[in-house]
């Protein structure tokens, strides 16, 4: 007996790069819209359709109907841009809502949805109130921009050690789970306070696993990076230092300054 297939998976994806268009899961433009445009004619309409079908490429379609389906794609694009964006907005914390990326941000979360699994972590590091965690939450709503559909988790350490631990009526394996196969993963304070047996070896399965599975972090912590083998251990420190870009933030604690 042969295997139905769905139509959607019948047909070719839309070449969305050549439309000058982001990735993304899209509803099709319905053809019949384009009548009622001013080029618009029956003949284009069925044109559109084929296009969208895989039946014809986008240089077989006249300019007008090539145009409407760009169109179309890239208001689909700017909405779930949107969509992306006000979802950062709803989740990080408030202090951060306001934080926007610079060019070093917005190249590496590019490439994160360009090609996550070929794209280094970043370690950010620096002295206590160098911006280390608006930085990081700068990187998330650059990813956000991007408008890619890119899952995102953010944890102080602490908080991180708190959902990890197991407890009664909680699957903390499954948790781990969730956390360790996150899109992109960011870590705050990193080694802020010394490990005990159990913080090292969850932390070191969550670092070794996204080292890996070549999945892309972020993690930021207050240590030199000369000390984060006294800080974290040998196995944590080595895979940090493969798998991370570097980004060192100076200066005096900002905190200090706005108490003043």
């Amino acid at each position: 007996m042969t295997e139905w297939i769905p139509p959607s998976k019948r047909r070719k994806p839309i070449d969305l790069a050549a439309l000058d268009v982001p990735a993304g899961r899209y509803i099709l433009p319905d053809p019949t819209d384009f009548l009622v445009t001013p080029a618009g004619t029956n003949e284009g309409a069925a044109r559109i359709h084929q296009y969208l079908n895989g039946n014809i490429t986008l240089e077989e379609m006249q300019p007008a109907e090539a145009d409407f389906v760009r169109q179309h794609f890239t208001q689909a694009a700017e909405e779930q841009r949107q969509k992306c964006i006000t979802y950062f907005e709803t989740k990080v914390p408030r202090r951060y809502i306001t934080a926007r990326p610079n060019q070093i941000a917005t190249t590496w979360a590019q490439a994160v949805v360009a090609n996550p699994d070929d794209t280094r972590s970043l370690l950010i590091v620096g002295p206590t109130g160098t911006g280390k965690t608006h930085y990081a939450y700068s990187v998330l709503r650059a990813i956000a921009e991007t408008g890619a559909p890119t899952g995102w988790a953010a944890y102080t350490a602490a908080d991180l050690y708190a959902r990890l631990r197991p407890r009664t009526g909680r699957d903390s394996e499954a948790e781990f789970e969730a956390i360790a196969d996150t899109d992109v993963l960011f870590v705050d304070d990193l080694a802020a306070a010394k490990l005990t047996e159990w913080t090292e070896e969850a932390t070191y399965r969550l670092i070794n696993h996204r080292y890996e599975q070549c999945k892309p972090g972020i993690f930021t912590s207050n240590v030199p990076p000369a000390q984060l083998r006294d800080a974290l251990g040998e196995r944590i420190a080595s895979r940090l230092t493969e798998m991370c870009e570097r980004v060192v933030l100076k200066g005096d604690d900002r905190r200090k300054g706005l108490a003043a």
